[in-house]
């Protein structure tokens, strides 16, 4: 059985994959005309985060640790145009919005949730 924290992770890369993939529909039927590289990026790794954490996978694991660091960083780099922008409030709320990934990264490197996953060396998982 998934842990119901793992779970919550895995619905939040859900929700990422979901607006990911509105943005790809948009840019395939001509209503939006920016580049659809970074949705298509968004998507695989979100889909690919969601499946992992779902099937409690070591790869899962790591795809969702990268996920959460690429959120960090797109999300500090907005806090520092609304720094630049000159809008504090926002900037600082836009902060500890990334400090929540960081702490979802700290939840998924702590040794009790990484049993959850499994043994990656030796390819078996340690719930079995």
């Amino acid at each position: 059985m998934i842990p119901l924290p793992i779970a919550l992770l895995a619905l939040f890369y859900a929700v990422v994959a979901t607006m990911s993939g509105l943005s790809v529909w948009k840019d395939a039927t001509g209503i939006s005309q920016q580049s659809i590289v970074w949705p298509l990026a968004w998507l695989a790794l979100s889909v690919s985060a969601v499946y992992g954490l779902a099937l409690l996978r070591s790869w899962g694991r790591t795809v969702a640790i990268i996920g959460f660091i690429a959120l960090a960083v797109v999300t500090l780099s907005f806090a520092a145009l609304l720094v630049a922008g000159r809008q504090a409030g926002a900037a600082l709320v836009t902060t500890f919005t990334a400090g929540l990934y960081i702490l979802g990264i700290r939840y998924l490197q702590r040794p009790s949730i990484k049993v959850y996953f499994g043994n990656s060396e030796l390819g078996i998982r340690s719930s079995e």
